[in-house]
């Protein structure tokens, strides 16, 4: 196998995995959403979750 080919897998490998985490993560978040809501302020919320205020508020819905 040549360079560019492993390189190109060991990548999208990565990027896979990321993507299953950030999805993980982002379930957890949903989850987590309400219970935040009530102690947290949305600015609060964005600054440590990187979230928009749209997908605070469609999170925070039940």
């Amino acid at each position: 196998m040549d360079e560019i080919t492993e390189r190109v897998r060991a990548v999208g490998a990565r990027r896979k995995r990321l993507r299953d985490e950030l999805a993980a993560a982002d379930a957890e978040l949903r989850e987590l959403m309400p219970s935040a809501k009530a102690r947290m302020t949305q600015e609060e919320i964005r600054r440590v979750t990187g979230l928009s205020f749209p997908t605070i508020r469609l999170y925070a819905t039940p």
